[in-house]
């Protein structure tokens, strides 16, 4: 007998009875014509799984189950992956050497300036000059840019 819609409703309204409506989609078996059943060749017993690309890889499939274009979209996959942990790594070196060399170190400008500032604090012919030392301040090297005159000197 070939199903017909008032054919499905009249048998499905009998086999829907004690079956809570929740699930009653789930126990309807419909009969489309779809691409996969028109002339298609048998589906294997295989469990059917997407293509794995380099953008949608989630390394659930196991490497020896992959094609040889899956393994190469997983090898570009993980090397893009390394190469952004690398540029990564290279920019927090970058920024570290610029903090030492700038800020931290011995040598930098700012702790030679703030070595002169101290010396000139203890000197006593300033203090008996400018007054308290705690009240000299200092600022370094003038400038015209207004973002820098605003911004307080630690």
């Amino acid at each position: 007998m070939k199903p017909t819609t008032t054919n499905l409703i009249a048998t499905g309204s009998i086999a829907f009875r004690g079956i809570p409506s929740t699930l009653r989609p789930f126990h309807v078996s419909r009969y489309y014509a779809t691409q996969q059943g028109l002339g298609a060749a048998p589906q294997s017993s295989k469990s059917k799984r997407r293509a794995v690309t380099p953008f949608n890889d989630n390394g659930h499939v196991p490497w020896t189950e992959l094609s040889v274009g899956e393994k190469a979209a997983r090898a570009t996959q993980q090397s893009f992956n390394f190469g952004m942990i690398l540029v990564g790594l290279v920019l927090t070196g970058g920024v570290t050497y610029f903090l030492w060399t700038d800020i931290f170190s011995p040598d930098s400008k700012i702790s030679n300036f703030n070595r002169a500032v101290d010396k000139i604090k203890r000197d006593p012919r300033i203090v008996e000059l400018m007054g308290d030392s705690k009240k000299i301040t200092a600022h370094g090297d003038e400038t015209f840019n207004k973002w820098r005159r605003a911004r307080p000197v630690a």
